[in-house]
């Protein structure tokens, strides 16, 4: 292709490495594991009541 102009992106490569390190990327990364298995355990305990409500309105029992 005549005339096709290439970007040069190693001054914003090199900015880039330098204003964020290993540890924020390991520190972003475990807050969201950690949020999402907050969410994950929350919705399995959701589940289990919902199941438990519904088998108590059908049986007329309670059971834990």
């Amino acid at each position: 292709m005549e005339g096709a102009a290439t970007i040069d992106f190693s001054a914003f490569i090199t900015a880039l490495t330098k204003a964020i390190t290993v540890e924020q990327v390991l520190g972003v990364l475990a807050s969201v594991i950690g949020v999402g298995m907050i969410f994950f355990l929350m919705w399995l305990g959701v589940r289990r009541a919902v199941r438990s409500f519904t088998t108590a309105v059908s049986t007329g029992r309670i059971r834990i």
